[in-house]
């Protein structure tokens, strides 16, 4: 007989008793488990110069929240950023100097847009189990007038790891003052605009704050990575009632003290909440202080004792402020003039929560975990190179630092070079007595100078420069990288059908839609004819097309941008050669894996022709005089799947009696 518990009154509350301990059980192994993973929170301030902190020298600012902040953790004093906004967020973003990541359209921008393909911060974090929010300033996304916010849903928070976003999709102003521009700034809340224009900016770091609390609040249960982006202190500046007009420093000195009164409530809310001791938060700037005529002292920073501002090639444009802290971990007091960056957070990251990075993903970011923690007293990172966007200006290797020469605002910089000083020549600096780079010790140490240029060489290899792309630099879309600073003459160089007369009465112009016989003899490329009139990348070069249909191998019909993944043979007719001369247009890839021949019957190659890199498809008119008389047939062949890796035909013609 099979023994079977009755439920009765009296073993029925024994039983209630017994599923509220395995409850709870479970509830304090879910709680051990999400305690193993450290919450993250990293602070970035916007535009704060080095020396904006009191802990980091200021006598003007008060910073008491972050001053304690320093005195708990870890103060770093050779941190670096980018030398402005976007590349700065994208850096932070992506564990990578900016040049190496991958862009739309294949578009360096001067703030830099990473490719929706791109891996992020915030995605690892997701899949390591963590809630994700962006508080504040995002400025890394594509703008798209057709959208309701106006910006490419797909370069936005919520499609690059972010579960939440309240915040700005860029910056909040270009003017010292909000009315003396006709730009307003809106605010979103993950993809709705809750604040079409913001007139003014007293009430922003308030407000981040509260949402900030309130986040915490909500996911405080679950490991949390909090991204807490402030505007300020960047132009226009704001600061509430209760801190404007209080600093010694001016308006600028009111948004930092603000900051940090912030910076002091989050601290006490994740105490309240039990939090501290398993919360690590990074505190830093995006980049140095804008410094320029037209904005007045008492509203920008200064980055004393460094040399240069933001957008600059000197430290003072990069090298920033940043205090680390977890109280328990890193142990207090502790400061340390060893080289990090906001590349290496990511990789920091990862370590401490247990979460896995991409195989085939190129990181310039170092893991610096076990830095951090004080297991050791050196940082994993021995080298930073300095870029104005896609330009190198220099690299540090210890105390050293070496300038390269350069020009004063140099092409390709866009609206940086204007805060870009000439070089002559080649400078070398020991940062560690000479802070403000004004003492050029190039000719006492010219084996420092080889060595140095050494590491420059092998970047401009590896990342690129102003006038090459690197190898190891990320590339989505179709064709070569472009400067957005020197897009406007691309963009008016017009391209046009030839108008070519055919050289006979035979030809495949593929009008109505028509394959006029050509098949896919091998591979896969059902949608190879097209009307299709431009690649996105390209819009301003419509292909030179003699009339609305041609063969694109490249071509997909589910997305706009074109597959170079693709290959396959397309092959013609068999037709008999009567005329001395075959014309046609070809584009593409310009390799060996890219081409259109020209076979006899007996499979023969007779003639090759290849594109030029480029949309822009090129008359090719072959001779064939030693071939009159001859059946032949054309073969489109596409073996690349690599940039340029398609082949783009059209308007043959030549003589025949078919």
């Amino acid at each position: 007989m099979t023994n079977r518990l009755r439920l009765t009154r009296k073993n029925a509350i024994p039983l209630q008793i017994l599923g509220c301990t395995i409850l709870a059980l479970l509830l304090h192994t879910s709680i051990a488990v999400a305690n193993d993973k450290p919450n993250i929170i990293v602070i970035f301030t916007d535009d704060q110069g080095y020396h904006d902190l009191g802990c980091f020298g200021s006598q003007t600012i008060k910073t008491p929240h972050l001053d304690q902040m320093a005195a708990e953790g870890l103060r770093l004093t050779s941190f670096y950023a980018q030398p402005v906004c976007g590349v700065s967020r994208a850096a932070l973003m992506t564990g990578c100097y900016p040049i190496r990541v991958a862009e739309p359209d294949n578009v360096k921008h001067l703030h830099t847009v990473p490719h929706p393909q791109e891996w992020t911060m915030a995605e690892m974090l997701k899949e390591a189990g963590y809630a994700t929010a962006l508080i504040g300033k995002w400025h890394l996304c594509q703008r798209d007038r057709k959208a309701s916010t106006g910006f490419r849903a797909a370069t936005m928070p919520n499609a690059q790891g972010f579960d939440y976003f309240y915040g700005t999709p860029q910056f909040n102003g270009l003017t010292t003052f909000v009315n003396q521009s006709r730009f307003r700034s809106p605010i979103l809340r993950n993809e709705e605009v809750v604040v079409p224009q913001v007139q003014d900016w007293d009430a922003i770091t308030g407000d981040y704050t509260r949402e900030a609390i309130d986040w915490i609040e909500k996911h405080h249960r679950q490991p949390f990575f909090l991204y807490l982006a402030h505007n300020m202190p960047h132009i226009p500046v704001g600061a509430s009632k209760n801190f404007k007009n209080k600093s010694k420093n001016g308006p600028y000195g009111d948004t930092i003290e603000e900051i940090d009164w912030s910076c002091g409530q989050i601290f006490a809310k994740l105490k309240s909440l039990g939090l501290d001791e398993n919360t690590l938060v990074v505190f830093t700037s995006d980049n140095g202080p804008w410094i320029e005529k037209q904005i007045p002292r008492n509203h920008s920073g200064t980055a004393d004792p460094l040399r240069g501002w933001k957008m600059s090639a000197w430290d003072g444009g990069s090298r920033v402020p940043c205090i680390v802290r977890w109280p328990g971990k890193i142990s207090p007091g502790r400061e340390s003039d060893e080289v990090l960056t906001t590349m290496d957070l990511l990789p920091t990251f990862a370590a401490f929560a247990k979460a896995k990075t991409p195989k085939e993903l190129i990181l310039d970011g170092f893991d610096a975990s076990e830095f951090l923690l004080g297991k050791t007293d050196n940082s994993p990172r021995d080298e930073y190179f300095y870029y104005c966007g896609c330009l190198l200006t220099g690299v540090r290797v210890g105390e050293w630092k070496l300038v390269l020469p350069r020009e004063k605002n140099p092409p390709g910089t866009g609206w940086w070079g204007r805060m870009i000083e000439a070089v002559v020549k080649t400078q070398l600096f020991n940062l560690d007595k000479d802070p403000g780079e004004s003492n050029d010790i190039a000719r006492q140490h010219p084996d420092v100078v080889q060595r140095l240029m050494q590491r420059i060489q092998h970047a401009r290899q590896e990342l690129g420069d102003i006038d090459r792309s690197g190898r190891g630099a990320r590339f989505f879309d179709e064709g070569p990288r472009r400067l957005e600073a020197t897009r406007r003459s691309i963009k008016n160089r017009k391209v046009v059908y030839d108008n070519a007369k055919p050289v006979g009465n035979y030809r495949f112009t593929f009008e109505k839609e028509d394959w006029q016989g050509w098949k896919v003899v091998e591979g896969s490329l059902p949608d190879a004819l097209t009307d299709r009139d431009t690649l996105p990348n390209f819009k301003s070069q419509p292909f030179n097309k003699q009339g609305d249909w041609f063969l694109f191998t490249g071509n997909r019909k589910t997305q706009t941008r074109g597959d170079d993944s693709q290959v396959g043979i397309i092959e013609s007719p068999t037709f008999l050669l009567k005329g001395p001369k075959v014309s046609f247009l070809i584009g593409g890839g310009s390799g060996n894996s890219t081409y259109v021949a020209l076979y006899d019957s007996d499979g023969k190659q007779l003639r090759k022709a290849s594109g030029s890199n480029g949309p822009t498809m090129r008359r090719v008119v072959w001779n064939m005089s030693d071939s009159i008389g001859k059946r032949v047939k054309l073969r489109i062949v596409d073996q690349s799947a690599g940039g340029w890796g398609h082949v783009t035909f059209d308007d043959f013609s030549c003589q025949t009696d078919d």
